[in-house]
């Protein structure tokens, strides 16, 4: 019984405590750890709906691909237990280091040589509210950018086809899977237009009929309706992952505020 107990011990605390330790250090060998464990709890699984899939006389490809990913789950589910133990080891004021050696704080300031969080600091760190504001940041910014791009013109417009008639493959340092030459034409003059190639749902290639939208005063100006159909739904997906993060932002920042007043004594400290 006592094995049992400290083998489950291992699979849910010190397990956990141990990884994120590992990963703390900047040691590679979580990272290949972490994908060389999931190969093989996937493979395991595999195996097993394998088995079963003979057994029930059963397609025997669909049954190892289900207990593939029932492996791969499993160790999802393990991961996010993971930050659940370290979150409440943090709130304990308890380093991971610790419980995974096994070796127990002996004083006050045990934990701070490991940077971790000592009992009586704030539960919220700085860096915390720094973070969900940055990354608010950054997606509000990605949010205002497809919402420019999906902005309906001021004049009117008109729908016709336009053609792929040249591929730019990206360069070194380009995001995306660069970009497309369209041709269309309007009242028998032809116009080109530059647009990504990958707009939405779409990958484009050479030769591929393109949907276009183009102002009908001035036809040179036209743009794909891939790329606005795209960018209004990026548009909803962004602001609103703004709005999450600068909201989780907010809630940490006034969790560090008390935590700090509390901690330098003006609201009994």
């Amino acid at each position: 019984m006592r094995r049992v107990r400290a083998g489950l011990g291992w699979v849910f605390v010190r397990g956990p405590a141990a990884a994120y330790a590992l990963a703390d250090s900047g040691s590679s060998l979580f990272g290949i750890g972490a994908v060389v464990a999931m190969a093989l709890v996937a493979g395991v699984g595999a195996g097993i709906g394998a088995l079963a899939g003979l057994a029930a006389q059963a397609p025997v490809g669909d049954a190892a691909f289900v207990g593939g990913m029932v492996g791969l789950g499993a160790v999802t589910a393990w991961l996010v237990l993971s930050l659940v133990v370290v979150a409440v080891l943090w709130v304990r004021g308890i380093s991971p280091s610790q419980v995974a050696t096994g070796k127990k704080s002996t004083g006050r300031h045990a934990s701070a040589s490991d940077g971790w969080r000592r009992r009586g600091q704030p539960l919220v760190p700085g860096s915390l509210v720094g973070f969900f504001l940055l990354i608010a940041v950054l997606f509000g910014a990605l949010g205002l950018h497809a919402r420019s791009v999906a902005r309906p013109a001021n004049q009117a417009t008109a729908i016709t086809n336009g053609t792929v008639v040249a591929v730019h493959e990206p360069g070194w340092f380009d995001r995306g899977s660069g970009s497309v030459d369209i041709r269309y034409t309007v009242a028998g003059v032809g116009h080109t237009i530059e647009s990504t190639r990958d707009p939405g749902e779409h990958f484009l290639r050479l030769g591929d009929v393109v949907p276009i939208e183009y102002v009908v005063a001035e036809p040179a100006k036209g743009r794909s309706t891939w790329v606005v159909e795209s960018a209004r739904e990026d548009r909803v997906f962004w602001l609103w992952l703004a709005g999450i993060c600068a909201g989780l932002g907010l809630l940490s920042g006034a969790g560090y505020a008390v935590g700090r007043l509390r901690s330098s004594g003006r609201r009994g400290g």
